[in-house]
């Protein structure tokens, strides 16, 4: 804890002597002791608690589950970037799968099948 040698303390005690007497020092040596002791369990303490604490966090990040995958979770962002204006219909379709989900005509997208048939406005011959 300290880094003088046995003169340095034995230079310490000697002043101490000479300025509380040979009644004063033991009390005072004893309360001293007592401080520390209590120093040294209130930091130990104080170390076990953070460290109890860092381990329940960890406990904690390994137990989390994920409820949505990233790619559903990354839908729902840009859903809200793109302006809905109903949080709740933007959180539902998030939830949908990617081949459920249709765009609307208004931005753009048009998804529908061609048709089979030829179209009639064609003449013929």
């Amino acid at each position: 804890m300290f880094s003088g040698g046995f003169t340095e303390i034995g230079f310490i005690l000697f002043i101490a002597f000479l300025l509380f007497g040979p009644k004063k020092l033991p009390e005072i040596a004893r309360i001293l002791g007592k401080g520390m002791g209590e120093l040294r369990r209130a930091s130990n303490e104080l170390k076990m608690s953070l460290e109890e604490e860092i381990r329940n966090l960890d406990r904690k990040d390994e137990e989390v589950s994920y409820p949505y995958s990233e790619r559903e979770t990354h839908h729902y962002t840009e859903m809200e970037e793109e302006g809905f204006e109903h949080p709740e219909e933007a959180r539902e379709l998030s939830h949908q799968s990617e081949s459920d989900l249709t765009p609307a005509p208004e931005y753009g997208y048009d998804y529908s099948e061609p048709s089979q048939q030829e179209p009639e406005s064609r003449s013929r011959g």
